[in-house]
């Protein structure tokens, strides 16, 4: 391992034994963020308002199957048993 790259990004492309062609490799995995970062920064409004709508449904959608995915292995458990306990013993204020 040279400079914290780790070779199996390299056997990958062939370029294990090329020192100055490892950091090239390494970089070309790296700059996928930034690739996306210049491409949104390239946009018109019309297509970044199209965007922004589009990543905040995308996000949604996200969000959604994390909170499906914690509630069906009974990550939420203690938190609605908790809520639960407090309906029972009055602690809550009508809305």
């Amino acid at each position: 391992m040279e400079g914290g790259i780790y070779p199996a990004f390299f056997v990958c492309l062939g370029l294990s034994h090329f020192a100055s062609q490892r950091r090239s490799c390494y970089f070309q995995f790296m700059t996928k963020l930034e690739q996306i970062e210049r491409s949104i920064a390239a946009l018109s409004p019309k297509e970044l308002k199209a965007f922004a709508k589009w990543f905040a449904v995308f996000q949604a959608d996200v969000w959604d199957m994390q909170i499906e995915a914690d509630a069906k292995a009974g990550r939420l458990d203690g938190f609605a048993e908790k809520a639960l306990a407090e309906v029972r013993a009055g602690n809550f204020r009508r809305l």
